[in-house]
C-alpha cells in the first residue's frame, strides 16, 4: 500500500477538500454526527477508518473513544502507527501536532486520510458494522450514544457502496435516490474530473501554483538586490560624511591647541592677540542656542533673525 499513499502529495486535489465534505465523509462512513474537525484529534476516528481499509489491523477493543488527555490520545495514535508500519503505509503521523486539536493540522490529516480511503476502499469488508466495532472499545458505547447519527441503521444514509451493502429489503430506487452513496463510492480523482464545479484538475492547479511561485520568487530576488544596492549606497554616504566630519574636526582641534598655547603666554606680551584669541574661543565653544556669528567688521555678535533685521533697517 506504500504506492497508494505515496501518490497523495501536498499538491494533490485531496488537500483542497473542505471541512463540510470531510465531516460528511466521516459521518456517512462511520454512522456519526461529528460537527467539528477537531473532534478527530483523539485518533480514534483514524483508527476505525484504517481498520475498515485493513480489516483487523488494529485491536479496536484497545481504542479509547473517551480519551481526554494527551497521554490517552498518544495511545490511540500508537495503534494507528503500528497498523501503518505493518502495511507499509509511508505516512508520518505528527502526533505532537494532532493531539493539540488545532484545526489546520487535523484538517490536513483528515484530507489525507479521506484520499487514502478513496484509493484503498476496495479492501474494506462489505459487512463492516462501525457502530458494533466502536462498542468494543473503551467508552465506545457511550460515544455511540453521544455521536451516532442513527441514519445508517435504516439504510437511508449509507457509506461507500464498496464497503457497506444496502440493508436487506431496501429497494433499488432508495439507493439510486441517494446521490451521496454513489458519490462516496467513486474514486477521488474521478470525482474531481467529472464534477462540473472543478474545471481544472490537480495537475493544472499545480502548474499554476508553480508558475505563481516562480514569479514571486523572482520578485523577491529583485527586491533583495534593490535592498542590497540601497544599503551599499547608504554605507558609502555614511563613510563620506564621517570622513568630512573627521577632516573638519581635525582642523578645528589644531586651531584650538594653537590658541591655547598663545593664551597661556603673558597678557602683557600678547595683549592684542589675547583679545583675538578670546573671540575665537568664544566662537569655538559657543553652543547652538547661543546663536553667535561674526559680522562684517569681524566682531562676534548674536545672530539676528533676517526678517527682524530687515524691519529694523526699514525703521531707520
Amino acid at each position: 500500500m506504500s504506492s497508494a499513499d505515496a501518490a497523495i502529495g501536498m499538491m494533490d486535489g485531496a488537500y483542497f477538500v473542505g471541512r463540510k465534505e470531510l465531516l460528511d465523509f466521516f459521518n456517512n462512513l462511520l454512522d456519526l454526527s461529528l460537527s467539528k474537525i477537531e473532534q478527530t484529534a483523539p485518533g480514534a476516528i483514524a483508527c476505525q477508518v484504517t481498520d475498515m481499509i485493513f480489516p483487523n489491523c488494529i485491536p479496536m477493543a484497545r481504542v479509547n473513544w473517551e480519551a481526554r488527555s494527551d497521554y490517552e490520545y498518544v495511545q490511540n495514535y500508537k495503534l494507528l502507527q503500528a497498523a501503518f508500519s505493518k502495511h507499509r503505509v509511508q505516512r508520518h503521523v505528527d502526533v505532537d501536532k494532532l493531539i493539540r486539536a488545532k484545526y489546520q493540522d487535523n484538517l490536513e490529516f483528515c484530507q489525507w486520510l479521506k484520499a487514502f480511503y478513496d484509493q484503498a476502499a476496495a479492501l474494506a469488508p462489505e459487512n463492516y458494522d462501525p457502530v458494533a466495532v466502536r462498542s468494543k472499545g473503551k467508552g465506545g458505547r457511550k460515544f455511540n450514544q453521544q455521536h451516532m447519527s442513527g441514519k445508517g441503521r435504516n439504510g437511508k444514509y449509507m457509506a461507500s457502496s464498496t464497503t457497506i451493502s444496502t440493508a436487506p429489503g431496501a429497494s433499488a430506487s432508495n439507493t439510486a435516490s441517494n446521490p451521496l452513496d454513489t458519490r462516496a463510492s467513486r474514486p477521488l480523482r474521478e470525482r474531481m474530473t467529472s464534477n462540473g464545479n472543478n474545471k481544472k484538475g490537480p495537475s493544472e492547479k499545480e502548474a499554476e501554483l508553480e508558475h505563481l511561485n516562480s514569479e514571486l520568487t523572482q520578485k523577491v530576488q529583485e527586491l533583495e538586490m534593490s535592498i542590497e544596492e540601497i544599503e551599499k549606497e547608504r554605507d558609502q554616504i555614511v563613510t563620506d560624511v564621517e570622513k568630512e566630519r573627521d577632516f573638519y574636526f581635525s582642523k578645528l582641534r589644531s586651531i584650538e591647541v594653537m590658541l591655547q598655547v598663545h593664551q597661556e603666554k603673558s597678557a602683557e606680551e600678547q595683549e592684542e592677540f589675547t583679545v583675538l584669541t578670546d573671540k575665537v574661543f568664544q566662537i569655538l565653544y559657543a553652543a547652538a542656542e547661543d546663536n553667535l556669528t561674526v559680522n562684517a567688521e569681524g566682531q562676534v555678535v548674536e545672530q539676528v533673525d533676517e526678517e527682524l533685521n530687515e524691519l529694523l533697517v526699514d525703521t531707520v
